[in-house]
């Protein structure tokens, strides 16, 4: 006899134990993420008085070496965390890897701020505060 069915028959126990296995180890992607983000930054920054010399500008090297990584890092963690959390929780699962993805660049942005000494989102051909 088939038993009753439950909401929880729906779901995975596999996928809910790699969601959060994926989810805790997640936590690197991004850190790693938002402080090569502000590597880039700083790069474009030290070297655009050479640029201009040059004849060129660094103007948009941060964002396609820094800003395609850190975008796609945080896509390929939300997606492979949705899929996980829809076999593991149904609706549920969508909020658990929105809000997953969500603290874990937190956690990047806070890293990357302690790294580049509070200047993460200052970095770049803009600053003028900074004299390398």
């Amino acid at each position: 006899m088939n038993a009753p069915s439950t909401p929880n028959s729906r779901t995975s126990r596999g996928a809910r134990e790699g969601f959060w296995i994926l989810a805790s180890l997640g936590i690197l992607a991004p850190v790693v993420a938002w402080s090569w983000y502000g590597l880039a930054q700083f790069e474009a920054q030290t070297e655009e008085s050479k640029a201009l010399a040059a004849g060129t500008t660094m103007a948009g090297f941060a964002e396609v070496v820094g800003g395609v990584p850190l975008i796609a890092a945080h896509l390929v963690g939300l997606a492979l965390l949705l899929v996980l959390g829809w076999k593991g929780y149904r609706e549920r699962g969508i909020v658990f890897a929105i809000v997953a993805v969500g603290a874990a660049s937190g956690i990047g942005i806070v890293v990357a701020q302690l790294l580049w000494a509070g200047e993460l989102f200052q970095l770049g051909i803009d600053n003028i505060t900074h004299v390398p």
